[in-house]
């Protein structure tokens, strides 16, 4: 399935010097959609682009699946939603949340829907785009073991298939994962955004969806997430903080153990489980970071750049944005070798934006999955204002600010929402909420001050 550089059109160049060198314009560290989206973007501007992957294609990962409407529009642009097969991906309007008190959130996007995509036929179908490009070559089984930078570009070691090749590089573009080598070779490690420990997992079942929302299902120390992603497939995740619960069972029960607690979930599902089409999975820690996005001839993207959680559920989505930003800002500076730190500052800052762009609702939602009493409030409000629920669905995928909340309400007469609090002597509104939601987020012992007074329970 996979292109190798002596098959492609413009193929990478052998260099006179020792060791057979292949010279390359970019080379992408990391076969995932962060990967070969940013390959297929560059390439769809001429850029003569090698990808490194260290495994095959098509790739799976324990993820969720959905992608926000923002990342179904760039799909489109790449030309990459219509090789998506049928059976692979289903829309999905929106996202509910749902307590297990029987509270339930709902909104709608406001323009366009969401696709859940089974991870495997979006690899297939990001690979089966970048194979048109000519410009644009494959190399799986290719796993980076070291990088020299050097005057005339950055030289990396490769083995692949066995073998130890050499390549030298104009730029160097990490999309690695979450675990990124590269992110290592150039030393920028850094403290992840959040301090708690979280876990996750995932499996597919074969049953109709019953819903046209993603479904977020809070419980116990652990929340349940429902995407469909094909008329006869749903995915289940699960993330969980290590301090707060352990999963009762492990292996291939994990799941089947996780669903325990979530009856009503379980009962969806029938009894017995529905047959599944992919082995239960799990991975954690999730939050990583780098200190910084950028250095010479490097720039790092998606989880190679920086995780936090799954609970917002953007990731694909902020990886497809930055592929884009790469495409409009890289190719002047590759004409004009202009590659240094310095150069690459404001490519890095603006890509390092988009990750940063995310953290605060996804420290926010930590917070609810933290304090049950504070989640039960906020979705008290969500559930009485659905516009307010739309709005940071648009904030999370980037086309609203945060801050936009009371203008846009005040301008379409939205009255607040007022209810009775849980001691039955206070009240509450969506305005307060979305006030409390602008502060910054603090994690650690800030949070932990500021919130001593919820109700952990």
């Amino acid at each position: 399935m996979t292109a190798s550089a002596s098959e492609c059109s413009a193929q990478p160049t052998a260099a006179s010097s020792p060791g057979d060198v292949t010279r390359v314009s970019v080379v992408v560290v990391g076969g995932g959609p962060a990967g070969l989206s940013a390959a297929m973007a560059l390439g769809l501007e001429g850029q003569t682009v090698l990808v490194l992957e260290g495994g095959r294609w098509p790739r799976d990962k324990v993820c969720g699946e959905g992608v926000m409407p923002v990342g179904v529009e760039i799909l489109q642009r790449l030309g990459v939603l219509q090789l998506i097969e049928d059976d692979q991906m289903r829309p999905f309007e929106g996202v509910s949340w749902i307590n297990l008190d029987g509270t339930r959130a709902t909104a709608d996007f406001a323009l366009g829907a969401g696709l859940g995509i089974r991870r495997t036929g979006l690899s297939a179908a990001l690979v089966r785009r970048v194979e048109s490009l000519p410009t644009v070559c494959l190399w799986d089984r290719a796993r980076v073991t070291g990088l020299e930078q050097r005057d005339d570009g950055a030289l990396l070691t490769v083995e692949r298939h066995g073998e130890v090749v050499r390549v030298l590089a104009d730029l160097v573009i990490g999309a690695d994962g979450r675990h990124s080598k590269l992110r290592q070779l150039v030393h920028l490690q850094g403290p992840p955004a959040v301090r708690m420990r979280r876990w996750g997992a995932r499996q597919h079942f074969q049953v109709r969806p019953w819903s046209s929302h993603v479904e977020v299902w809070w419980g116990p120390g652990i929340e349940a997430y429902v995407t469909p992603s094909s008329d006869g497939r749903v995915e289940l995740a699960f993330l969980w903080s290590q301090d707060r619960f352990r999963p009762p069972l492990k292996g291939p029960r994990l799941v089947e153990g996780l669903l325990q607690f979530f009856p009503e979930l379980r009962a969806r599902l029938g009894d017995p489980l529905p047959a599944s089409d992919s082995a239960s999975a799990a991975l954690g820690p999730l939050a990583v970071a780098a200190r910084r996005g950028w250095a010479d001839r490097t720039i790092l993207v998606g989880d190679a750049l920086g995780y936090v959680d799954g609970i917002t559920g953007e990731g694909i989505t902020a990886a497809l944005v930055q592929a884009e930003i790469l495409s409009r800002l890289l190719p002047p500076l590759l004409r004009d070798g202009a590659l240094s730190h310095r150069h690459l500052a404001a490519v890095g800052r603006q890509v390092t934006g988009v990750y940063r762009a995310t953290v605060p609702l996804v420290r926010a939602a930590l917070l609810l999955h933290r304090f049950p009493r504070l989640r039960r409030l906020v979705m008290a409000v969500l559930s009485r204002s659905p516009r307010l629920f739309t709005h940071l669905l648009e904030v999370n995928q980037g086309r609203r600010k945060l801050l936009g909340w009371s203008q846009a309400s005040a301008a379409k007469g939205n009255r607040d929402v007022v209810f009775s609090g849980a001691d039955g002597d206070r009240q509450t509104s969506a305005a307060a909420v979305a006030a409390a939601l602008r502060r910054p987020l603090q994690t650690g012992q800030a949070a932990d001050a500021t919130s001593s007074r919820l109700d952990r329970g």
